[in-house]
């Protein structure tokens, strides 16, 4: 079976892609860091495959990805832990990617970054410079910069990722500061204000960027919101109690309307889709 798609992650945003991408009778080949972390669901499915990588520790991935595929997902990554997990998650993993997609031929490589790189600023287009203010952030430029290097061997597409939340995305900013809210009722930040992202939102725009030509760039973002009033919302849809709230005066908003217009992403109320990760976290 010829492999269509190779989706670097099983989890979150991968897991919503694969189902999708199979439902439009795609062949998907994932990847998994050991044979127990395999769902039922994910058993006995004609057009998926899947390999065993662990991609924040491995350098040989090439046993656990197929001979060849045509167009790569890159979403695996980790948002925190140490720094030598993040780079390897960031930076390491992607150019091993890079040059495995080189060897086997790959067309189209969709690199999921963060709007992170940006560091800050209200209202940012995709030709807006990068100042990096984490570890995370900075891996995630970085691995931007090495795949531009293989534009010659075929397509890279970035799209820039801003606060993603949603089913099973278990890491991250919003992940983080709802555990925060949850287990002690206390929240220290640095950002004033944030855009989250509902990952079922970019799903179908992920896969028309996919199917665009050139290398080409996206933001992608919810609406912007203080995160002192975010907290709130999610303390009166949960109930939780909010003990005290300290921010910071960092703003990172995005604008997403490229990304609109040229890949038809919409966006969900903002209280709907807390409710999608608050179900998940309770």
């Amino acid at each position: 079976m010829e492999i269509e798609n190779l989706v670097t992650c099983h989890t979150g945003i991968g897991e919503l892609l694969t189902s999708e991408l199979i439902k439009k009778g795609e062949t998907v080949y994932t990847v998994f860091p050991s044979p127990k972390e395999v769902p039922m669901s994910f058993l006995g499915k004609i057009n998926l495959k899947y390999g065993f990588v662990k991609f924040d520790q491995e350098l040989n991935i090439e046993k656990g990805l197929p001979r060849k595929v045509k167009n790569i997902f890159h979403i695996y990554e980790a948002y925190s832990g140490s720094f030598t997990k993040i780079f390897m998650a960031n930076v390491t993993t992607t150019l091993l990617l890079l040059e495995w997609a080189k060897k086997v031929g790959v067309s189209k490589f969709i690199l999921l970054s963060s709007g992170e790189v940006y560091g800050q600023g209200e209202n940012i287009m995709e030709n807006s410079p990068y100042n990096p203010r984490s570890f995370y952030a900075t891996t995630k430029f970085h691995a931007e910069t090495i795949s531009r290097y293989y534009h010659k061997n075929f397509e890279v597409k970035i799209l820039r990722l801003f606060f993603p939340y949603g089913k099973n995305l278990q890491q991250g900013y919003l992940y983080n500061l709802i555990e925060s809210l949850k287990n002690t009722g206390v929240i220290e930040t640095d950002y004033e204000a944030i855009c989250p992202t509902l990952i079922e939102d970019i799903i179908e725009p992920m896969i028309k960027l996919r199917d665009q030509s050139g290398n080409v760039v996206y933001n992608i973002c919810g609406a912007p919101i203080p995160v002192s009033e975010l907290v709130k919302i999610i303390g009166s849809i949960t109930g939780w109690a909010l003990k005290k709230t300290s921010t910071g005066k960092t703003i990172l908003c995005g604008n997403s309307s490229r990304a609109k217009s040229e890949l038809g992403y919409k966006e969900t109320f903002l209280k709907n889709g807390i409710q999608t990760i608050v179900n998940i976290t309770k």
